[in-house]
């Protein structure tokens, strides 16, 4: 009987052992797995009602966050309207239909020298956006451009396609081909003149919301207009400049063209009855970057905004 009872406290006592050694293990083996995937620690217990924060305080710090890590997506369309600057602006263009034109001969230059000579004349400061085509085919031209003191320059794509469907009969980029076409124009604008581009226009002023959180990432500020010359295949010269003498107002971006040709044949002329005209409204011709200089830009995702 006494043996019985010994039997059955040792295999008791067994039984016990084994599952405290398998309490053991298993506290070992989830130990190990707390150091070494930290993220599965136990989460600290919910607020209570009462400590958390109102929805209005909640969604003001979670915009105070995205203002201090996120880029701010806007398309520029004026400076202040507070005072008398405003800036000239033009794109030079070049789009490999345009490149193969210059090749053939079909046309002398995509270079309008004399709106350059003549701005220079009159002391007026102006911004260009150029194209990498452009560049790459007017290497010594554009240096000059982009070491004039009056002269600011901007990214203007590679080959001025469009970004965005129906746009002047420009050949669509390939959405991931988008980014390619501002980043070569980037680098090729840098190695010829020496200066890093802070600026950027669409080609024809075309563009997709995604286009410009793409622009916007890359860390370029995005420049449109208020003013259209509407000098392109415009070879009315009268009509030009009274189009800038009628919009121009305070803050104004206008646009025209550095190209010349059958593309832009009368800028020049327009240029040399407008300068005049807007000198005697007073206002001072600035470079973009001073446009915008202590102005408050209003800004937010999927939409345009002006600087006002």
């Amino acid at each position: 009987m006494a043996k019985r009872r010994k039997q059955r406290k040792t295999k008791l006592h067994k039984k016990v052992s084994l599952k405290n050694k398998l309490i053991l293990l298993f506290f070992l083996i989830f130990l190990f797995f707390i150091i070494i995937f930290p993220e599965l620690r136990i989460a600290k217990f919910p607020m209570r009602h009462s400590d958390q924060p109102s929805p209005e305080k909640y969604v003001k710090k979670k915009m105070d966050i995205l203002a201090t890590t996120l880029p701010e997506p806007v398309v520029i369309k004026n400076g202040s309207r507070n005072t008398k600057n405003i800036a000239i602006t033009f794109d030079a263009d070049m789009t490999y239909t345009m490149l193969d034109m210059l090749r053939s001969g079909k046309v002398n230059s995509w270079y309008n020298k004399p709106v350059k000579e003549y701005l220079d004349k009159e002391h007026i400061k102006f911004t260009v956006f150029l194209t990498g085509l452009w560049v790459k085919t007017y290497p010594k031209e554009a240096r000059e451009i982009a070491k004039d003191p009056l002269v600011e320059i901007g990214n203007h794509s590679y080959s001025h396609p469009a970004f965005s469907a129906n746009c002047f009969g420009l050949p669509m980029v390939e959405r991931k081909l988008a980014e390619d076409e501002v980043e070569s124009a980037q680098k090729i604008i840098t190695k010829e003149t020496g200066v890093i581009p802070k600026i950027f226009r669409f080609p024809g002023g075309c563009y997709e919301n995604i286009d410009v959180k793409t622009i916007t990432r890359l860390g370029l500020k995005i420049i449109h207009w208020d003013v259209v010359g509407e000098d392109a295949f415009n070879y009315n010269a009268d009509s030009i400049a009274e189009n800038i003498k009628q919009k121009t107002q305070n803050g104004s971006i206008i646009v025209l063209h550095l190209n010349k040709g059958v593309f832009a044949p009368k800028t020049y002329d327009a240029l040399i009855k407008t300068i005049p005209y807007l000198k005697g409204k007073g206002y001072h011709f600035v470079k973009i970057s001073e446009l915008l200089t202590d102005n408050k830009i209003e800004y937010g995702l999927n939409q345009d905004f002006l600087v006002r």
